[in-house]
């Protein structure tokens, strides 16, 4: 592996000492990797054109038409997994895994926030690794 130096202030670098020693980091620069995926990941979320892997967490109604929700999972053939269950009395909660083009996936997100009876979508993105 490459070695690469950077310049810190004090500061940073007491920073992620100590989040190095919490999460229990073998070394500096098994975090600063970690970092930086991180942030690569997100810059290339922001890229049209890249491709990505998504985890969404959709938490919605009971209730309310779980047909919306169907049938855009069944428009969207990018998606490679999904897992219901049943929260309470009154929700439910969908996790969807897809893949492709990251526009793609930010317009499927997109169309599940206006599906009737959604309360609350999380998702984590990953940037594909060429």
């Amino acid at each position: 592996m490459p070695v690469v130096s950077i310049s810190l202030d004090d500061a940073i670098l007491d920073s992620l000492d100590q989040v190095a020693h919490r999460r229990n980091y073998r070394s500096r620069s098994e975090a600063v990797r970690e970092a930086l995926r991180e942030f690569i990941d997100a810059t290339e979320w922001g890229r049209e054109g890249g491709q990505a892997s998504v985890i969404i967490a959709v938490i919605y109604r009971k209730d309310s038409p779980k047909a919306d929700l169907a049938m855009l999972q069944h428009r969207f053939d990018a998606i490679r997994t999904m897992l219901h269950t049943h929260l309470n009395e009154e929700d439910c909660l969908q996790i969807i895994v897809a893949e492709g083009s990251t526009a793609r996936l930010k317009a499927f997100i997109g169309q599940v926030r206006r599906v009737k009876g959604v309360k609350q979508i999380k998702f984590i993105q990953t940037t594909a690794m060429r």
